[in-house]
Order: structure tokens, then C-alpha cells, then sequence
């Protein structure tokens, strides 16, 4: 008869193989939970690109629209054209403008030259009525010893006196005259100064008949096209938006405790809602430094709002982490589709 005390061997090795796959449930548990703990998980992620909302820089009807909406388009390609005749007339206009003022130039330039010699002249006449005041005032200094002695006669000093204040009389017209002529001379300033401003609007002009032509400053897709040719468009007024798909982001949020093993440059994979089955790598590249609470929502401000979970218990705030795609599936990315994203402690993916 077996002692009550004594254990059989199948409940030892019973026993034994059951702590084994508690304690390993235990070690797979604790891995987990710090592999998540390292990886942090957020279901709440949005794909996203940039996006510019094409605008004319210039007033006008549109006359020729090759695109269509959800079609993709290259950088460079005509997105729209704003009709340019009135444009184009402008431009010629100004461009006229702009002739006429250079032919003023030369004309004022070729004025300058006809007073500028004008006053050359004026200068030499000035030189040559002094030099004839020279001679004449000589001529009576020469005479007036001799008038004395009878070696010439009153009628002869008469002469040369007359001679010299006709000297003097020349010589005053000459220098008003020299005067007059100086002043004359024009400064073709005032010219050039219009040919700038010709040449300035001549510009503004080609630039806003250039701006007719709207094309695409990258390669995208078209979105929110409703309008057709013939609509009036205004500057600044979008008339559809193009997204960048050149380069894809995922916003994912993250609570506050969880940012800590989050760093710029660390690995990520995610998941698009549109087909879980493939992963497409990423990697981080900042993170948000402020969001706004529902509790001050009626503050003015730019800051993301990202509402918490629970009104009646005090819950971690979370902020967004945005998350560069790197060569990800283009079927699957669309602006505003829903995303998970594992972010991982480290950064070589």
C-alpha cells in the first residue's frame, strides 16, 4: 500500500511541465510587453502630402483647362490659361512706351551735344574778346606817352580809346552769352529716369501676360477641380488643389508618456487602413511641440486640436509624430486615409 505522503511521478513531471509554461507565458508576456513598450503603437494615424491650392496671379476668364480632376500632372505641365488678350495689349502698349522714351533719351542726349558745343563756343568768343581787350588796351597805353609830344595825334588816342571800350562792351557780352550758354546745357537725367520706369512696366507687364499660363510647380495630382473653361477667376482665388506626390507623411499621435522613446530619425513601419497586409517603412522626423486642449478651444490659435478620450478622468495628452514615408505603394496613399504606425528604437531600417 503507497505511503499518503509519497507523489507519484507523473504529477511531479505534471507539475513541473505546468510551471515551465507558466514561467515561459511569463518571460513571452514580459517580452512582449517591453517590445511594445520600446515599439509604441498608435492606431490613430492620418496619411498625408502637401498640397498648394492653385491660384491665378492675374484676373481673366479661363479659355483652355487640359487637366481634370484626380489626374496627375508633372511639374512644368499647363494647368490652366487665363484668356491674355488684354494682357498682351498691355504689354504692347507699355511696350511702345517705353520706345517712345528712349527716342526722347537720344534726342536729349543729341540736345546736350548741339548746347554743350554751343557753350564751347561761347567760351572762345570769351577768349578772344579778352584777347582783343589785351590788344586794345595796349594799343591806347602805347599811344597816350606819345600823344604829348605831338607824335600822334588826339584823333589817333580818340580811336584807340573807342577801340578799347568796344573791347570791354565785347568782352561783357561774351561772358553773359558764355553764361547763358552754360546754363542751357541740360542734364538728361530726368530722361533717363522715365526710361527706367518705361523699362520697369515694360516687365510688369510681360510678367502678368506670362502669368496667363498657369503650370504645375511639381508633380501631384489634381484635387477639387468642379469648374470648367469660361469661369472668371480672380488672384488668389484657388480654383483646385494639387497634391504633392512626390513626398507622403503619416501624422500618428502618440500619448505624452510614450514621446520619451519616440526620436527624430528612428524607424517606423506602417500600415495603411486600405490593405494592412503591406507594411510600408517610414521614419520619423519631429515631433509636435503643442496641441490645443478643449479646454481653452476658444482661444485663438493655430495649434492641432487632438481631443482626449475621457471628460471625467485625467488622461495622458496625445501629440502628433510626423512620420516620412519612404517609397510607399502610390495606390495606397491618399490625403486623409487612415493609418497605424509602429514606431521602433532604432534608426536603421
Amino acid at each position: 500500500m503507497a505511503s499518503p505522503h509519497h507523489i507519484s511521478p507523473a504529477r511531479v513531471g505534471g507539475a513541473i511541465v505546468a510551471a515551465s509554461v507558466i514561467l515561459a507565458a511569463t518571460i513571452l508576456g514580459w517580452q512582449h510587453l517591453r517590445k511594445a513598450e520600446r515599439n509604441p503603437l498608435s492606431h490613430e494615424a492620418v496619411l498625408s502630402a502637401t498640397v498648394v491650392h492653385i491660384a491665378p496671379t492675374v484676373a481673366g476668364r479661363i479659355v483652355e483647362l487640359p487637366v481634370r480632376e484626380n489626374q496627375a500632372v508633372k511639374k512644368g505641365d499647363i494647368l490652366f490659361r487665363v484668356d491674355p488678350q488684354t494682357y498682351r495689349l498691355a504689354y504692347e502698349q507699355t511696350a511702345s512706351d517705353l520706345a517712345m522714351a528712349e527716342a526722347a533719351l537720344a534726342d536729349r542726349h543729341r540736345e546736350i551735344r548741339a548746347e554743350t558745343q554751343n557753350a564751347a563756343i561761347a567760351q572762345e568768343q570769351v577768349a578772344r574778346a579778352r584777347e582783343n581787350l589785351a590788344l586794345a588796351t595796349q594799343t591806347l597805353d602805347r599811344l597816350l606817352p606819345l600823344q604829348p609830344k605831338g607824335y600822334v595825334s588826339a584823333q589817333e588816342v580818340d580811336t584807340a580809346r573807342t577801340a578799347r571800350r568796344d573791347a570791354e562792351i565785347s568782352l561783357a557780352e561774351s561772358l553773359r552769352q558764355a553764361e547763358a550758354a552754360d546754363t542751357l546745357v541740360g542734364d538728361p537725367a530726368v530722361a533717363a529716369a522715365l526710361v527706367e520706369a518705361r523699362k520697369a512696366a515694360l516687365a510688369i507687364a510681360e510678367h502678368e501676360l506670362e502669368s496667363t499660363i498657369v503650370r504645375a510647380p511639381h508633380d501631384g495630382r489634381v484635387a477639387g477641380l468642379t469648374i470648367g473653361t469660361g469661369e472668371f477667376v480672380v488672384p488668389g482665388e484657388a480654383v483646385f488643389t494639387l497634391i504633392d506626390t512626390s513626398s507622403w507623411f503619416a501624422s500618428a499621435t502618440f500619448i505624452e508618456t510614450e514621446l520619451g522613446r519616440i526620436g527624430i530619425g528612428n524607424c517606423a513601419t506602417v500600415y495603411a487602413l486600405a490593405d494592412r497586409r503591406t507594411p510600408i517603412r517610414g521614419r520619423v522626423e519631429g515631433t509636435g511641440w503643442g496641441v490645443i486642449s478643449q479646454d481653452v478651444v476658444n482661444i485663438p490659435t493655430a495649434l492641432p486640436l487632438v481631443p482626449r478620450s475621457l471628460d471625467w478622468v485625467r488622461v495622458a495628452q496625445r501629440f502628433p509624430v510626423r512620420i516620412h514615408l519612404e517609397d510607399p505603394p502610390a495606390s495606397l496613399m491618399r490625403v486623409g486615409g487612415s493609418a497605424t504606425v509602429t514606431v521602433h528604437d532604432d534608426t536603421d531600417c
